[in-house]
């Protein structure tokens, strides 16, 4: 009886954790997080570990200010997103993005940088 009990128990941990575990994670960035940069790159570049859908894209000053991005996140779901960078001057700078699932599920993130100059 125990064995049956436990038995259900797991299978139903197992059925709660598999939608978690369906999500992508970022596999790899252009800018690795905390990184000190002579210049910004033309783009940020993020791949996924499979395809998402790139809600939204923000760059910040370290003041918190909004930076413009000429950039509109596509429609169609996919692996990876290229985003135009502007000129930056020296400073700190945050690129957060949100990410929506297959199952609508949105998974926020995000890379902080410094440019030197």
């Amino acid at each position: 009886m125990k064995r049956l009990a436990m038995a259900i128990v797991t299978a139903a941990m197992m059925a709660v954790a598999t939608p978690a575990l369906a999500h992508t994670s970022v596999r790899e960035t252009n800018i690795a997080e905390n990184a000190t940069l002579v210049r910004a790159p033309a783009n940020f570049t993020i791949v996924f570990s499979g395809a998402t859908g790139l809600a939204n894209v923000t760059l910040t000053d370290s003041a918190g200010r909004a930076v413009a991005l000429n950039y509109t996140p596509p429609r169609a779901m996919a692996s990876s997103f290229a985003i135009p960078l502007p000129s930056l001057a020296p400073g700190a700078y945050t690129l957060a993005w949100r990410t929506i699932a297959h199952d609508g599920h949105a998974m926020p993130g995000a890379v902080h940088f410094t440019i030197s100059g």
